[in-house]
């Protein structure tokens, strides 16, 4: 038994060693290309120029005062004539306040944490919003393909029936209904091809790219590149609370009383001779006011630290949110895969059995015109749901950007 505890012991530091060891997956060339436009856009290095500021903060934070040098002269003339000459320099040295620098240079630090988080969050979302224009980009370009396609499709069932009429077996209105509709989906179309250079003109924009300039392919996160408490929303929450606790104690720091400490030095000179005075000097407050100052002051940063806790419990649940989303999409999308595969089969059967026949009339007299363009819309739906599906999961997979750890795109600037 104690052989078997031994080995089960061996086994389970083995697989925390492993587990500890673990580096998260790299990312691929298009998430790269993805992040290095994100990071170049005007406004993310704007961003960054402000993370530089907060860090060149911090050497100014905890500062102490400089010493201070007073000097003064006199002459006075006595009630005798009397005449005696005096000067005199204080040097004095203001103290801060107990704990106040320590606090002052937590709070600089928590700015600069604040400033990373935020670079991070622009970065993801400015990451997001461009995906999710790719993917409605693609999605439009998908669309139009079909539908493209489809239009090919109903211009054979049209020839076919304009041979027929050529040879006296078809009916113009066979021919109107094939034509309404090939025009129908030209408009279609030419939608699709405006929405598609909509989103293309907006993933630019966001990017602070000129018209012509090439995009980054689609890129996306995977549900298991998610580490929520990495999320640059639960960083700069964090980083938010950290900066509550220093204004908890920079207030507490300004219920103390102001000190100052000082040497000075007088002559003065007589007929008798000089006299010379050295002394030490100190001053302080009376903190009748701070202190009910810095209680309310104590009140107002603890507020600020709740708000910040709960702003970082909102963000884990948007993030859960967010991956559930992402499987309702995959589910949804492999069931309209699946689903159309068999449809589609059965309308093109169909389809390529009706056009053989275009114009023809049924022995109980009716047209299978109607009917050959009612399969193609159909066939159109059918596939139209795929592609809105797949689209659906892009767009789901893109707002992931959102909640990646803040470390991808800081090694995405540096």
């Amino acid at each position: 038994m104690r052989f078997t505890r031994h080995y089960l012991s061996l086994a389970l530091l083995a697989a925390l060693a492993a587990g500890a060891g673990a580096q998260p997956a790299p990312a691929s060339r298009e998430q790269v290309d993805l992040l290095r436009a994100v990071a170049n856009a005007p406004a993310l290095n704007a961003a960054a120029r402000r993370t530089t500021a907060a860090r060149e903060r911090v050497n100014a934070a905890g500062r102490l005062a400089d010493v201070e040098v007073e000097g003064m002269g006199s002459r006075m003339v006595g009630p005798m004539d009397e005449r005696a000459t005096m000067w005199e320099v204080n040097v004095r040295q203001p103290l801060p306040k107990r704990g106040e620098r320590a606090a002052d240079l937590e709070r600089a630090r928590a700015a600069v944490a604040m400033s990373d988080a935020d670079y991070a969050l622009m970065a993801g979302e400015m990451a997001a919003d461009t995906a999710m224009a790719l993917a409605e980009a693609e999605g439009a370009n998908a669309r139009t393909r079909l539908l493209e396609t489809q239009v090919g499709r109903l211009d054979a069932v049209l020839r076919s029936i304009e041979a027929r009429i050529a040879s006296g077996g078809g009916r113009l209105a066979d021919r109107l209904t094939v034509q309404s509709r090939v025009a129908s989906m030209q408009f279609m179309i030419e939608e699709e091809r405006r929405m598609a250079a909509d989103a293309l003109a907006e993933a630019r924009g966001r990017l602070g790219l000129s018209p012509d300039s090439l995009l980054p392919s689609f890129a996306a996160p995977t549900v298991g590149d998610i580490k929520a408490d990495e999320a640059a929303a639960v960083r700069l929450a964090a980083a938010r609370t950290e900066e509550a606790n220093a204004m908890v104690k920079m207030a507490r720091a300004s219920a103390n009383p102001m000190t100052s400490i000082g040497v000075r030095f007088e002559n003065e000179r007589r007929a008798m001779g000089d006299e010379n005075t050295l002394g030490l000097a100190f001053m302080t407050e009376i903190p009748w006011r701070s202190r009910r100052y810095a209680r309310a002051e104590v009140r107002a940063a603890e507020a600020e630290r709740g708000a910040a806790q709960t702003d970082a419990t909102a963000a884990r649940y948007r993030i859960s949110s967010a991956l559930t989303r992402v499987d309702r999409a995959e589910r949804l999308a492999a069931t309209a895969r699946r689903l159309s595969s068999e449809t589609l089969a059965r309308l093109n059967a169909e389809f390529d059995s009706m056009i053989r026949t275009a114009g023809v009339s049924t022995p109980m007299g009716e047209s299978t015109i109607l009917q050959t363009v009612e399969i193609l819309e159909k066939s159109t739906d059918t596939e139209l749901q795929v592609i809105r599906a797949d689209t659906a999961v892009r767009t789901a997979r893109a707002e992931l950007w959102r909640y990646m750890p803040a470390s991808q795109f800081q090694n995405a600037k540096d």
